[in-house]
């Protein structure tokens, strides 16, 4: 059948029936299907999730969407290719109803996974619709990287390593410039620390603390230390597709009281996969603090303790606070590697056919 010369709703229809008939993607939407339900079983079941303040229900459906999406990102390029061949399609409206059909069936198997998490626990419509959409964005964006290549690479194989490229470039870029960041001379952190200095005279000892009665801080030392300047680069981060979904999600913490040899302090963790990629995407915002002091006479006087005030690190909650969500940069960031990629796409064939 010639597809370019068949009426446009009978070779959708046509293009539908090939992909139903392609055992590549029955076998793909069989796997989605079976690992997203066994994701939502092992969350909600598991006992490490029904601690006071997780809600399995939000986990398990962070899980499944982005395990949908990394289908869709690695598995469309190869079902398309298959169905192309077999009904000889050609064309880039052809093989973007291929791409869109192959990746909408994907997300349609997951949604009985997806339906018992969300219904499991109730999660909130705040959660899981901004997802969904950011999932939806990022069929569009697979859609058109695999509907152009296709449609304008006449060589499949060819055609194939481009729609790969393209879309592992939307992880290995931003990847790349984390590494040369990490690489590269960072931000230099002075700390000086004056630690207390113990009597030899136990008498001077408070044995209701245990702790120096008058405590002198007479030693000083000043510790460095070399950081990463990803706040130079943290808009990078948003571009990679799973940190994308995740930023759409407004992340959470869930706290609660920890005790380390007799002192209590404040434990954090985020409460799903959407949060712990967003806060570490966010954490990259923050800008280091290249001066600090810690002095533990100061500390004991005000806290009755000489060790809380060491520095180490924001907590997810103060992240929370002073950063703001990358999804739109992510989104700016994605548009742009995408028309770069669709430009090269469409421009290059042109110019190889030029005598």
């Amino acid at each position: 059948m010639d597809m370019r010369t068949t009426a446009f709703v009978p070779r959708v229809l046509a293009l539908i029936s090939a992909i139903a008939r392609t055992p590549l993607w029955v076998t793909i939407v069989g796997a989605v299907s079976t690992l997203t339900l066994v994701a939502v079983a092992l969350t909600l079941f598991s006992d490490g999730m029904s601690s006071e303040g997780l809600n399995s229900g939000r986990m398990a459906f962070s899980f499944v969407a982005l395990l949908t999406l990394a289908f869709v990102l690695f598995t469309t390029p190869a079902i398309t290719d298959r169905v192309r061949d077999q009904i000889g399609a050609k064309g880039v409206i052809d093989s973007l109803v291929i791409a869109l059909t192959v990746a909408g069936s994907l997300v349609l198997a997951a949604v009985p996974a997806g339906a018992w998490a969300v219904l499991a626990t109730g999660v909130d419509f705040s959660v899981w619709l901004p997802a969904v959409g950011a999932l939806a964005i990022e069929i569009l964006v697979v859609v058109a990287l695999v509907g152009v290549s296709f449609g304008t690479i006449a060589r499949t194989g060819v055609a194939t390593a481009v729609a790969y490229s393209a879309i592992s470039s939307l992880i290995v870029i931003p990847l790349l410039t984390l590494s040369a960041v990490a690489f590269m001379p960072g931000i230099e952190q002075r700390v000086t620390v004056r630690q207390m200095d113990w009597p030899e005279d136990q008498n001077e000892i408070d044995p209701t603390t245990g702790y120096p009665r008058n405590p002198v801080c007479n030693s000083s030392r000043v510790d460095t230390q070399m950081f990463p300047a990803y706040n130079r680069v943290w808009a990078v981060a948003p571009i990679v597709p799973f940190t994308l979904v995740s930023e759409a999600v407004a992340p959470e913490v869930v706290e609660w009281e920890a005790t380390n040899y007799g002192s209590t302090y404040a434990e954090s963790a985020p409460i799903d996969l959407f949060s712990t990629l967003a806060l570490t995407s966010r954490q990259m915002q923050l800008q280091i603090e290249t001066k600090l002091s810690i002095n533990e006479c100061d500390a004991l006087d005000e806290t009755g303790e000489p060790y809380v005030d060491y520095y180490s690190g924001p907590s997810d909650k103060t992240v929370l606070e002073t950063t703001d969500s990358g999804f739109a940069v992510g989104l700016l960031g994605q548009g742009v590697i995408v028309s770069a990629w669709i430009a090269g796409m469409l421009i290059v064939p042109r110019l190889r056919r030029r005598p």
